[in-house]
């Protein structure tokens, strides 16, 4: 039964309150990100690695909590190509990203992911390629160029464009995860899921933060980069995946996409409050640009 349908008219508003704390927990992680990082203790690798580990063991902390399902021997592999894809490299890329580009153009850059999906479908999976989609790919595309060069032109707290690079990259990495592992995605439950990719991934990826956490300076360490690290852990990574699985079972995939677009602006403000950010024309333009390709993506082919 499609659980859109189930959801009774009295419950209609806690999945959409749901997923809208979700987007929100998501729209704060950069600039926290950017803050805890900002004194230079805490690098990208090392914030990454944070990420990671400590997700991993705050779902399998709650994993009793969920019905137990055994990993087919089969599914090994994909588990861990879905890993790299979708936790190791994107979470890196992602961190590195901030840690060079500002907090409001790194949520931007998130937006674009089902850009990348779209594509990606398009070509290995024939999906329907329509003039509105292919319109809405230019639209997109211009917003990330506008947002890119602007970043060039800017500098400082207005971008980077190797920052937004880097985040544009760390898009197209979880976009292999939704594209070619949907089976393994709809077959298991998504908190045993969620506790083994980020385990696998944190293990994988683990030659490239081992020196550097062990490293750092923990006595060092100010309220900034406690608490901004402590956020990115617990609401930016657990907390945050754990409102989306609730809100992904209640809503249709064109609605849990809508509330996308406020991450920016939660970045935003956030971002100049903490004085991490600044505010320029190329960044509003690239917003709307970006929400439009991406609206015109994500509707259904018309057969």
């Amino acid at each position: 039964m499609n659980e859109v349908g189930t959801v009774t008219a009295g419950g209609q508003l806690r999945p959409h309150l749901i997923t809208l704390g979700a987007f929100i927990c998501f729209g704060l992680m950069s600039p926290l990100c950017k803050w805890a990082m900002a004194g230079g203790l805490i690098t990208g690798v090392s914030m990454a690695a944070f990420r990671l580990c400590g997700a991993a063991l705050l779902f399998w902390l709650v994993s009793p909590l969920v019905p137990r399902q055994r990993i087919e021997r089969g599914d090994w592999w994909p588990l861990i190509i879905m890993s790299l894809c979708g936790m190791g490299i994107n979470q890196f890329c992602y961190v590195l990203g901030v840690q060079l580009t500002s907090p409001t153009n790194a949520c931007v850059i998130t937006t674009s992911t089902p850009v990348f999906t779209f594509v990606l479908s398009a070509v290995f999976l024939g999906s329907a390629v329509t003039f509105a989609r292919v319109a809405g790919l230019a639209c997109a595309a211009a917003g990330a160029l506008i947002l890119i060069l602007g970043s060039q032109m800017q500098g400082g707290a207005g971008g980077n464009p190797l920052g937004d690079a880097i985040c544009l990259f760390s898009q197209l990495s979880v976009s292999f995860y939704f594209v070619f592992f949907s089976r393994v995605i709809q077959k298991y439950h998504p908190v045993v899921l969620m506790r083994w990719l980020f385990l696998i991934s944190a293990v994988l990826m683990s030659p490239f933060w081992v020196g550097e956490v062990a490293g750092l300076e923990w006595s060092q360490l100010g309220r900034a980069e406690v608490l901004g690290s402590a956020y990115v852990v617990i609401f930016g990574s657990f907390i945050s995946y754990l409102l989306m699985i609730v809100g992904q079972r209640h809503l249709e995939p064109s609605t849990v996409t809508a509330y996308n677009y406020i991450q920016p602006v939660i970045a935003a403000s956030v971002g100049l409050w903490l004085g991490v950010d600044a505010l320029n024309w190329q960044k509003m333009v690239a917003v709307v640009l970006i929400a439009v390709g991406v609206r015109a993506i994500s509707r259904k082919a018309v057969k």
